[in-house]
């Protein structure tokens, strides 16, 4: 045990200090700055030769010059790319919120248009009470599918008065709807 001992260390021991010795001769051990904070050592490195004002400049480790990073331009491509694709999300989001607006818009026009039919009955009865100049003139701000629904729920006498001081052409026309069979009307038929 003792023999190995001794071998290793009179191999070892010198082979160390040769890499030591040669790191601090190329710089890569700082000899300078250790041989400045501890004099006695200074006096030791400059007899074997390790503390001369010849030695090279310690090498900075990690102060490499950083090279051109070859993948830059296939960077740029792909940035460009992102870019695009985000600002064509960015679009079609905008879109899809358009045509959601408009939908909402539509339906929130449909509902005010047609009423429930509960409200088209109780309106209906409160026309029939007005003279038919009075209706006539309301009707005038209402749209024809809101008049043709009211017009179905009044009484038939009620309805000739009014289409009686309508314009020709709208009387005409609501005297075409009214005709023909409800939608709902000709759904029951068709069941049958």
């Amino acid at each position: 045990m003792k023999k190995r001992l001794i071998l290793v260390l009179v191999i070892l021991f010198p082979l160390g200090l040769g890499v030591c010795y040669a790191l601090a001769k190329f710089g890569v051990i700082p000899v300078q700055k250790i041989a400045a904070k501890n004099p006695a050592l200074g006096k030791v490195l400059a007899k074997i030769g390790l503390n001369s004002p010849n030695l090279p400049a310690p090498v900075k480790v990690g102060a490499a010059v950083a090279a051109p990073d070859p993948l830059a331009s296939e960077k740029k491509v792909l940035a460009a790319q992102r870019q695009a694709l985000e600002d064509e999300r960015t679009a079609w989001e905008n879109d899809k919120k358009a045509q959601e607006k408009q939908k909402s818009t539509a339906q929130r026009t449909t509902q005010t248009t047609l009423p429930d039919p509960r409200s088209i009955a109780r309106m209906a009865s409160v026309y029939e009470q007005m003279p038919a100049d009075a209706v006539t003139k309301i009707f005038a701000k209402l749209s024809d599918d809101q008049v043709i629904a009211l017009l179905r729920k009044m009484d038939e006498k009620k309805v000739g008065q009014v289409l009686a001081v309508q314009t020709p052409e709208r009387a005409a026309r609501f005297t075409l709807v009214l005709s023909r069979a409800e939608a709902s009307d000709r759904t029951a038929l068709l069941s049958r």
